[in-house]
């Protein structure tokens, strides 16, 4: 009898073991703007083309450098109702570099691709933006420190599905 108890209890075990191995990966892919950001870098001016306005969530952003100072993209979320006018109040001139203010928080960069395309870099940064509000997009140059801020992005609740 304890037999026949001891392959019953195997069996069940056997029977409630899943092969099928459970997925760890809950990332969600970029959500789709409704048309692709692209930033332009000359080394004099940094512009940007797409959407003023986009759902909460992660987003793409093609980052083209026709310099020679390896200049980067980053996102700023401003606090405290302040906008990317303030930002720019605090420039003389554009690419004049000056400490992050306390209002200022980076936004957060998940990943960045790089590649030549007729002779200029052509970057792809994916970006978490989840904080609702304004945030600015900014044109950094590292070495001599120099920023440029093209255009305020509002980043507006995600629509429910």
């Amino acid at each position: 009898m304890a037999m026949y108890l001891l392959l019953a209890l195997i069996f069940f075990l056997t029977a409630c073991t899943s092969s099928t191995p459970i997925p760890t990966d809950t990332s969600l892919p970029p959500t789709p703007s409704p048309q692709p950001i692209e930033v332009l870098f000359t080394g004099d001016d940094c512009t940007v083309t797409g959407p003023s306005e986009l759902p909460a969530g992660k987003h793409t952003f093609t980052f083209i450098d026709e310099s020679d100072m390896d200049a980067e993209l980053w996102l700023l979320s401003l606090r405290n109702g302040k906008t990317t006018q303030d930002i720019l109040d605090r420039q003389s001139e554009p690419g004049e570099w000056y400490p992050k203010p306390g209002w200022v928080s980076y936004d957060t960069r998940l990943s960045i691709e790089s590649k030549e395309s007729e002779g200029r870099r052509v970057d792809s940064y994916t970006w978490n933006l989840f904080k609702v509000g304004e945030h600015t997009i900014s044109c950094y140059v590292p070495s001599p420190q120099m920023m440029w801020f093209p255009a305020p992005l509002m980043i507006v609740e995600a629509p429910s599905e």
